[in-house]
């Protein structure tokens, strides 16, 4: 799942995962950022930088295999981009392709890495799993409403395997660490296989707690086929 080896990306560390084709809003205030800001989407550049997760709640440190980043991230590409007269940005962006940080560059004022690319494959899996994910992540949703997400049409999410993953991935209420592993997975099937599992728990849970409805259907789905 490895591609090519790219030039330097910029990197802008968040308490957030990005996952492909997912918006992420930002407003820009902090200098070395607006510096990042300015320089990613001068005259001939590519309007891009990488998001990389902090998941142990603070910046990056000083090599790749310190525990509070992760080493995959997600390129964000600038869809809209408002200047203030302070210097400060109001960014709506879009998550793109993966990436494995190989080295840190420190260089400028922001973080910057070199990376790879990490190819997106469907991979394969049972053929079931795509519609019980659907359905299940239909359910949850249904589910969580009531606590202040909207539902979910039962023929809203895509056929394709891969942009479902990561649909289902981005629904799914989970700690960082969980939602890393999820933009991690080698391959649409094997993030799917763990969307199916944590949804099997989260609507447990739910259920558990008798404050929101899980229809007992949502539990007898497939249940075999984790």
């Amino acid at each position: 799942m490895v591609g090519e080896v790219a030039a330097l990306v910029p990197l802008f560390p968040l308490e957030t995962v990005l996952l492909p084709g997912l918006p992420l809003p930002l407003h820009i205030f902090e200098p070395r950022y607006r510096e990042l800001v300015r320089d990613v989407s001068a005259e001939g550049r590519d309007r891009c930088f990488g998001v990389i997760a902090v998941l142990a709640g603070s910046e990056v440190a000083s090599a790749r295999t310190d525990p509070s980043v992760a080493s995959v991230g997600t390129l964000a590409e600038i869809v809209e981009l408002e200047p203030h007269d302070d210097g400060r940005f109001d960014l709506l962006t879009i998550g793109s392709r993966r990436f494995r940080v190989i080295a840190f560059d420190r260089a400028r004022s922001y973080l910057q890495a070199e990376v790879e690319w990490l190819e997106e494959r469907d991979g394969e899996g049972p053929e079931h799993v795509p519609d019980v994910v659907s359905r299940l992540c239909v359910l949850y949703v249904r589910a969580v409403a009531g606590l202040g997400r909207r539902s979910l049409a039962d023929d809203s999410l895509p056929a394709d395997v891969l942009r479902l993953s990561y649909q289902v991935a981005a629904h799914l209420r989970l700690p960082n660490g969980e939602r890393q592993q999820l933009l991690e997975a080698a391959t649409a099937h094997e993030r799917l296989a763990r969307c199916q599992r944590l949804l099997r728990r989260e609507l447990a849970l739910l259920a558990g707690t008798r404050s929101l409805p899980v229809p007992p259907r949502a539990l007898q789905l497939d249940a075999t086929s984790n």
